[in-house]
């Protein structure tokens, strides 16, 4: 192979690899997005449209003195499935032996909560989004 051989190769390569970052830059998921919440809703997890592992929990994080029903797949869970840490106000639930589910299925997943407050005025709401697990 003489000069012209690898100058052509290494051209080659370059414009592939420009093609490649452009490509992926290009149609990348855009995580910049700022998800709505209602204002009483401080966090949930995984956010609306992620894609999550089988292994992952529902979070969802509210002001203390609030209480939840949650719906996975228009199932209720019982309460006695939720961990809920009252200091902080997180609720949190995974699928695992002797629960309402064993385990995510892949695909598209709906959650509804539901909240009222436990003391004060009352406060009701309710908020659904959509995740997927793979």
């Amino acid at each position: 192979m003489n000069k012209n051989t690898y100058r052509f190769i290494i051209l080659l390569l370059t414009g592939l690899l420009i093609f490649v970052i452009y490509y992926g830059v290009t149609f990348s998921i855009n995580n910049s997005e700022v998800v709505e919440l209602p204002q009483v809703v401080e966090e949930i997890y995984p956010l609306p449209n992620d894609q999550v592992p089988q292994q992952s929990s529902i979070r969802v994080d509210l002001p203390v003195g609030y209480e939840i029903t949650l719906i996975v797949d228009n199932y209720i869970i019982p309460e006695s499935e939720i961990l809920f840490q009252d200091a902080i106000g997180m609720f949190t639930w995974r699928p695992g032996p002797n629960k309402s589910f064993e385990s995510w299925i892949a695909g598209k997943h709906t959650v509804t909560i539901q909240w009222s407050k436990v003391t004060g005025l009352p406060d009701v709401g309710e908020f659904s989004w959509i995740f997927y697990t793979y």
